[in-house]
């Protein structure tokens, strides 16, 4: 099944012990993999359908000090809807108020094609990007220019209507804010972890060394990690079924339970 990771920090950072530790996940997920971030305003994907660890474009950005961002989403697939094709590869983006929307799903949707897509047609076949293109018809439809609790709440009700639909774990973002939502019935766990201040060593899970987290740490960087699985040897604290968590700036600044 697939695999997520997310990150949502106060200074743009690069991520390359993450990716390092991500790009193994693609073992279990051979159909593809991708990365999602904003070098400005706008989004960059790089992405591939094929086994990151094969991959010489993936291995590239684990070292590549090209890309730095406040806001990173990545995802390796293992195909259970549509072919293993560029074009089903997550993430997904689409524009939406001048705004660039990047989104990656881990699960598996039923009868996903009930839910209205509007314009938003998608482009491969996959039940994720069908979602992504309800979420941001239904985005539309409600007239989002600018999110508070109100639109977040809302927004923790639209996901669980697609969630009732199968397996629904997503990450997306619109550069600003980064959106997290976790499965209501718990499906393939979801993990947070924060770091802030001078990031000290962590082991990677499957590696026999330790490593600093980025190469260049700052006393006023701060964020959290999220992933499908733990990356590292540290306290992940998990989401709880059917929460969405939303962070902007490195700090988390909504949680469906609070």
């Amino acid at each position: 099944m697939c695999d997520l990771i997310a990150m949502s920090f106060s200074e743009a950072v690069r991520p390359n012990f993450n990716v390092k530790g991500f790009r193994s996940k693609g073992e279990q997920n051979p159909d593809g993999w991708g990365i999602g971030y904003y070098p400005d305003t706008s989004a960059q994907i790089i992405k591939e359908p094929m086994q990151a660890g094969v991959s010489i474009l993936s291995k590239f950005i684990q070292i590549y000090p090209g890309i730095v961002s406040k806001i990173i989403i990545g995802h390796v697939r293992k195909s259970s809807v549509g072919e293993v094709s560029h074009r089903n590869t997550h993430p997904f983006s689409r524009a939406l108020e001048g705004k660039e929307y990047v989104f990656a799903h881990n699960g598996s949707l039923d009868g996903f094609h009930a839910l209205h897509t509007g314009r938003f047609k998608p482009i491969g076949l996959t039940d994720s990007e069908h979602a992504f293109s309800h979420l941001l018809h239904a985005m539309e439809c409600k007239g989002i220019s600018s999110w508070s609790k109100t639109e977040f709440q809302w927004l923790n009700l639209v996901l669980r209507e697609i969630n009732a639909f199968g397996k629904f774990n997503c990450v997306f973002s619109d550069g600003e804010y980064l959106f997290c939502y976790h499965d209501m019935n718990d499906f393939n766990s979801y993990r947070i972890v924060q770091r802030k201040n001078l990031f000290e060593n962590a082991k990677l899970q499957d590696d026999e060394f330790d490593i600093h987290l980025f190469d260049e740490n700052k006393h006023t960087q701060r964020g959290f990690i999220i992933a499908t699985n733990p990356l590292t040897d540290e306290p992940w604290e998990k989401f709880l079924p059917g929460e969405l968590m939303v962070f902007k700036n490195g700090d988390m600044i909504f949680s469906s339970r609070l």
